[in-house]
Order: C-alpha cells, then sequence, then structure tokens
C-alpha cells in the first residue's frame, strides 16, 4: 500500500527543494528490492499461530531484510532535502511529515520481526499504532501531499496556503496524539479488539481519542479549502512550482490529449539546481521537432 507513496514523494521532493533527486538509480531498485521482499513476508502475520520454528526464522530475516532498501530511500530522500531551497508549503509539510511517521513505523516495524518480541505485542494496540503509522502517517500523508502538489494541474487554481497548514498542523498533531500512545498501551498489554479494558489505561486512551478527534477535525478546513479555491482560487498558471517533469509542461488544466502539438521532450527531468531556476526550463525542455 505504501510503495505509491514511495513513488510520489520521490517526484515532490526534487520541487520544492530545488534538488535533483539524489540517488535516483538507487531509489528504482530499492523499490523493486522492495516489491520482490514484500512477497515473502507474510508469515510474519502468524508467528503466534503455530508456525515451526524454520518458517519463523526464514520470515523474520525475510521481514528484517526490507529495512535495507526501506532505509536506502529515507537516506536517498534527506540528501535530496540537504542543502536545498525548500520551500515550506503545504505539499512539503506533508512530504517531510510522511517521512518522520515512516520512519517511526518502520523501527516499529523491525521490532516486529523478531518472533520473541512479536509474540509479546501480537493482537495488542501496539500492532495498531504500528499499522498506522505506515498506512496513515506513510501513504495518507503522501495523498495529502499529492493534493497539494498537483491540485493546480487538473484546476488550474492553487489551493489556499494558510488552510493548507492549518490542515497540515491539525494532521500531524492529530495522528501522533492518536497513535503513539497506542504502543505504550500494547506493550504493557492493552489488547485490541475489546469494549473494555483496564481502568490504568485510561488517560492515554483519552489522550489517543482527543488525537483521533483532531484528525477528525482537520477534514474541515481541506473540505473548505477545496471547495472555495474550485471557484474563487488563485490562478495557478500552467507551471506554478517551475518544475521539469511532463505534467508541467502542458497547460493547467490540460487538454483532452495533454499536449495541443508535439509532447516536450524532456532532457533532464530532476535537473533543479544545474542551471538558475529561471534557465532550468528552457535548458532541460526541447521541442520534439
Amino acid at each position: 500500500m505504501v510503495l505509491p507513496a514511495f513513488g510520489l514523494v520521490s517526484e515532490i521532493l526534487p520541487v520544492h527543494a530545488r534538488k535533483p533527486l539524489f540517488g535516483y538509480v538507487t531509489m528504482v531498485y530499492s523499490i523493486m528490492a522492495i516489491v520482490f521482499l514484500g512477497l515473502i513476508v507474510w508469515a510474519h502475520h502468524m508467528f503466534t499461530s503455530g508456525t515451526p520454528p524454520w518458517m519463523r526464522l526464514f520470515f523474520t530475516i525475510a521481514t528484517s531484510f526490507i529495512a535495507v532498501p526501506t532505509g536506502i530511500k529515507f537516506f536517498n530522500w534527506l540528501a535530496t532535502l540537504w542543502g536545498g531551497k525548500i520551500a515550506l508549503n503545504s505539499a512539503m509539510l506533508f512530504a517531510c511529515a510522511f517521512i518522520v511517521n515512516f520512519v517511526f513505523g518502520g523501527i516499529t516495524g523491525v521490532a516486529l520481526a523478531q518472533v520473541p518480541f512479536d509474540i509479546h505485542v501480537h493482537d495488542t494496540y501496539f500492532v495498531v499504532g504500528h499499522f498506522h503509522y505506515i498506512v496513515y502517517g506513510g501513504t495518507v500523508f503522501v495523498v495529502f501531499a499529492s493534493l497539494y502538489h498537483w491540485y493546480p494541474k487538473f484546476t488550474g487554481r492553487l489551493l489556499n496556503e494558510d488552510l493548507g497548514k492549518l490542515h497540515f498542523l491539525l494532521t500531524f498533531i492529530g495522528f501522533n496524539l492518536c497513535f503513539a500512545p497506542q504502543h505504550w498501551l500494547g506493550l504493557n498489554g492493552m489488547p485490541r479488539r475489546v469494549a473494555e479494558y483496564d481502568p490504568s489505561f485510561t488517560t492515554l486512551n483519552q489522550v489517543s481519542s482527543v488525537g483521533a478527534l483532531l484528525m477528525a477535525i482537520s477534514t474541515v478546513p481541506l473540505l473548505i479549502n477545496v471547495v472555495l479555491t474550485a471557484f474563487k482560487g488563485e490562478i495557478a498558471g500552467d507551471n506554478p512550482w517551475n518544475a521539469l517533469t511532463p505534467e508541467w509542461l502542458t497547460s493547467s488544466p490540460p487538454p483532452v490529449e495533454n499536449w495541443l502539438g508535439e509532447a516536450p521532450l524532456v532532457t533532464e527531468p530532476y535537473g533543479y539546481g544545474h542551471t538558475p531556476d529561471n534557465e532550468s526550463s528552457s535548458s532541460s525542455v526541447k521541442q520534439v521537432a
């Protein structure tokens, strides 16, 4: 579920950091490694189901190995940001928050790959917290980043940045308030899928509920932003981010056939920083004869 998010965030970061994607080749190969390893880790969900020791060992090793290509991608993203001219707009804030959330979710994932630890926290709220740091903190945060990044392309208007940053703050704070405490609850034995729990867990469950409420409230500025911008939003122009990838080299929104004439030949789609920004589009894009 998070693989598409890896690709999306790898497209968003270079544009708003004004730097080429660091280690493009290793980024691509690491995605392929995750695709392959992802096919042979499924039994890590069943360490407590009576699987034989040899099978536990195999799936522990396979699951732990996923941390290697994932770690490569993490450092690729950090190196892309390092020294860049970072624009802290809504798209970039959600993309950077994805990195923070996904690292924490990845660390707890490596812990869950170890059979003794997995047996201890199996079917507890630790698993709930880990899962949501990957799926919501990872995938959904990148969906929001992508919405702010590509909304001008399919509407021709820019989303309001003040509402976007309010959406980000409520989402980021609410998400971490909701799911971070669940790791402690799980470590201390609170099972998931139960209607009642030990009274000693009350405070952290209340904190988690407040976080969930904030996440729900965060949807309001997003919806207001999308609706208002559709009618009264700032005109974006064809390429508001001064990006070099092909989708930004046509009108916003694009015509039915994407380009009115021949599609442009992009010679350096990640050539940010190689030339001054005001020259980059002309130097990296050539019209096909």
